[in-house]
């Protein structure tokens, strides 16, 4: 029961994550960059793009997780889900990095979130 509580738990973190944590990088070099960055138009439909998809990897390796009572299993769908949130990222034509600017942006930035919450609609 405790094994199962973990991966609901952990299932529901990954859920509950803006995706770009799930592809952060490292802390310092976060750390380093601005905390306001310009970002176009072209730049959020990405995001947009690449967000959508992250949720749909989310939702599927979350349900994939809650089935899974091996510790080892659930960490090689971990990693699986990390590798196909990068892919999106990168299929979308941003990189981690660029992604991780552009939503530490929109949580700083109301205007950005609102163009960004009229996309997705």
């Amino acid at each position: 029961m405790n094994l199962r509580n973990s991966f609901k738990l952990f299932a529901l973190t990954v859920a509950l994550m803006f995706g770009a944590a799930a592809v952060a990088q490292d802390y310092q070099a976060q750390q380093a960059q601005p905390e306001t960055i310009d970002v176009s138009d072209q730049q959020l439909e990405q995001f947009a793009d690449a967000q959508v998809e992250i949720s749909e990897i989310q939702q599927d390796f979350s349900a994939r997780l809650q089935e899974v009572d091996d510790p080892e299993k659930a960490h090689e769908l971990q990693l699986e889900a990390n590798e196909e949130m990068t892919a999106a990222v990168e299929g979308a034509g941003l990189d981690v990095e660029s992604f991780n600017q552009i939503a530490m942006a929109i949580q700083n930035d109301p205007e950005l979130q609102q163009k960004l919450t009229e996309m997705l609609q």
